[in-house]
């Protein structure tokens, strides 16, 4: 189909692109953020965004439903636990992806050299060889610590390791008690664990 139709052979090229980069990207967060369902999560709101884009540049819908898309986007709860900083990367990249393939440009060679900046971006910042690997834990804490810094130090007191991350998860003023996602570094050498966060709790003295 031609004109403000779908041209089914230029969609198809594009999907296939799409999915070359979103499988590259699966690869990097299977060997590096081995944390269960996040595939799951970006190949979906990938595939799902390419999928409104297509139809949005082949019927020049105005810009208003992209900046709505957007909006939505923003205000979508995406989990039940927050990312990590290094996962929200990892994330908008696969909607970047979306983005660079989904909207037909005319011209085959941009979008696919966007996609190798990207991707190269992402093996060398994220690169194994620049970063100590870490451990996440889900810490139930025996005292309420309002500051940031003051919680981090209390942490690695009691955890006996450097934390690198620390993220509230909720607090308990009645009994006391906090929650929060902790990544710690692992000693040197050792593999980054695969799988969901451990629980631990850690109380005074410990």
């Amino acid at each position: 189909m031609s004109g403000s139709g779908l041209d089914l052979a230029d969609v198809v090229l594009r999907l296939f692109v799409d999915v070359v980069c979103v499988g590259m990207l699966a690869a990097m967060i299977a060997q590096r953020r081995p944390r269960r369902g996040l595939f799951v999560v970006f190949s979906t709101f990938n595939l799902a965004l390419f999928c409104v884009l297509t139809v949005i540049s082949a019927q020049h819908i105005g810009p208003a439903v992209g900046f709505g898309l957007f909006a939505l986007l923003s205000i979508v709860r995406l989990r039940s636990e927050p990312f990590s900083n290094q996962e929200l990367s990892y994330f908008f990249s696969a909607l970047a992806f979306a983005l660079i393939n989904g909207i037909r440009l005319g011209n085959h060679l941009v979008p696919v050299l966007l996609d190798v900046v990207l991707l190269l971006a992402l093996f060398l910042i994220d690169h194994p060889s620049l970063h100590r690997s870490t451990t996440r834990q889900r810490v139930t804490l025996d005292i309420v610590v309002n500051d940031p810094a003051e919680l981090r130090a209390e942490l690695a007191h009691r955890l006996g390791t450097e934390i690198v991350e620390a993220t509230v998860v909720d607090v308990d003023y009645v009994r006391e008690i906090m929650r929060i996602n902790v990544r710690t570094l692992q000693p040197a050498g050792v593999a980054e664990p695969s799988g969901t966060m451990t629980d631990l709790a850690v109380e005074a003295g410990a």
